[in-house]
C-alpha cells in the first residue's frame, strides 16, 4: 500500500457492465493508494452505437476498444478497463504500439450462464440437454452459437445484439426462450438470478478466450500509471489469459472465427482447451486439450494447436471451405 496524490481519469464504455467494473477497479486502486482519486470517463465506442448488425460483420470485439484506445492516444485518459475478451488478437483496428496492457486483475467466473424467459412455477430450470426441441435461444456469439448446436442440433440459435440489461429486457419481452451471457457480467452487475439462470460448465460450454478477465492499459511511457496499476495484477491470471491469446494467434483467428479457449493452472501444470466450429457458427465442431508443466507453457499451447490442426481446423476456418 502506497500514499499517491494523484487524480486518474479512467476511460470506460457507458454500459451498465462496463460502468460497473470499470467502479470496481477504480475502489480498488484507491483501496490500495490511499489519496489517489479515479474519475470514470465515460466513451462510446462503436461496438455501442451499431447494434442493428452481428459484431462479425461489422469489425468484431474491436469496436468496443477502439475509441478507448484513441482516447489514451490522445492523452484524454490515463487508463481504460476492458472486458480481455473484447481485446482483439489478430485484427487490432488501432496502432497500439503506444500503448501497454499493464496489469490484469483478479478473474471472476470463466462460465457462460443460460437465462430462461419462464418455466413452470416451484421447478427448477432445465438442462440444456432438457429443452424442448425448437427451443429459441439468443446470442450473438458463433462461438456459442456452434456449441449450443453440438449437444443440440434441433434447437433454434438466433441474433442478439445490446448490452447485458438490454438482452435481459428483450428476453423478458418474449423475443426468446433463453439467451446465453456470461457469468462474470452477471455476477459484477448483480443481475444474476439462480431461479431463472443455469451455468453451463466448460463441458458444455468452453468460454471465448480471456473471458472473465479485465485488461488495464495505459500508455507504454506512463511510469507513474503503470506502477498504480501493477498493484492488482495478477500473474497467474495474466498466465492463463495469455495462453488463451497465443492459442487464438496460432489458428490466426478472426471476427468470423468461432475460438473457444480456457487455461488453468493446476499446482505446477497448466491445462489448456479449446473447441473450433465452422466459420459461419455451424458444425462441425473439433475439441482439444492439452497438459504440461507450467514452465513449458508455450510448448502446451504448440501441442493443443496440433491436435487441432490433426483435425483440420485450418480447413474449417478457411473463409472459402
Amino acid at each position: 500500500m502506497s500514499t499517491i496524490s494523484k487524480l486518474l481519469r479512467l476511460g470506460t464504455r457507458g454500459s451498465l457492465l462496463a460502468r460497473t467494473q470499470s467502479r470496481l477497479i477504480a475502489t480498488e486502486l484507491e483501496k490500495h493508494h490511499p489519496g489517489l482519486q479515479v474519475e470514470l470517463v465515460i466513451i462510446k465506442t462503436s461496438g455501442d452505437l451499431i447494434t442493428d448488425k452481428p459484431l462479425h460483420d461489422v469489425g468484431g470485439k474491436g469496436l468496443f476498444t477502439k475509441e478507448l484506445e484513441l482516447a489514451l492516444l490522445a492523452n484524454e485518459v490515463d487508463f481504460a478497463v476492458h472486458s480481455y475478451k473484447d481485446v482483439p488478437v489478430t485484427m487490432p483496428l488501432v496502432d497500439a504500439s503506444e500503448l501497454l496492457i499493464t496489469a490484469t486483475p483478479e478473474r471472476e467466473d470463466v462460465r457462460d450462464v443460460l437465462a430462461f424467459r419462464s418455466f413452470p412455477d416451484g421447478q427448477s430450470p432445465p438442462q440444456l440437454r432438457d429443452l424442448p426441441s425448437g427451443f429459441r435461444i439468443g446470442t450473438g456469439s458463433l462461438r456459442r452459437r456452434c456449441q449450443i448446436l453440438l449437444h443440440r442440433a434441433d434447437l433454434q440459435v438466433e441474433p442478439i445484439r445490446g448490452n447485458i440489461d438490454t438482452r435481459l429486457r428483450k428476453l423478458a419481452e418474449g423475443q426468446y426462450d433463453g439467451i446465453v451471457l456470461a457469468m462474470a457480467g452477471l455476477r459484477r452487475t448483480g443481475l444474476f438470478d439462480a431461479t431463472r439462470m443455469i451455468l453451463l460448465e466448460p463441458n458444455e460450454m468452453l468460454p471465448s478466450p480471456g473471458q472473465g478477465a479485465l485488461a488495464l492499459q495505459c500508455r507504454l511511457k506512463d511510469d507513474l500509471t503503470r506502477q498504480i496499476l501493477s498493484a492488482i495484477h495478477r500473474a497467474d491470471v495474466e498466465t492463463c489469459v495469455g495462453f488463451e491469446r497465443a492459442l487464438v494467434a496460432r489458428l490466426e483467428g478472426d471476427c468470423h472465427s468461432p475460438i473457444a479457449a480456457l487455461a488453468m493452472i493446476q499446482g505446477d501444470q497448466i491445462r489448456l482447451q479449446a473447441v473450433v466450429g465452422a466459420r459461419d457458427g455451424g458444425l462441425p465442431v473439433i475439441r482439444a486439450e492439452a497438459t504440461g508443466m507450467r514452465k513449458d507453457g508455450d510448448a502446451v499451447a504448440r501441442d493443443c494447436w496440433e491436435r487441432l490442426a490433426e483435425q483440420g481446423v485450418q480447413q474449417l476456418l478457411r473463409s472459402d471451405r
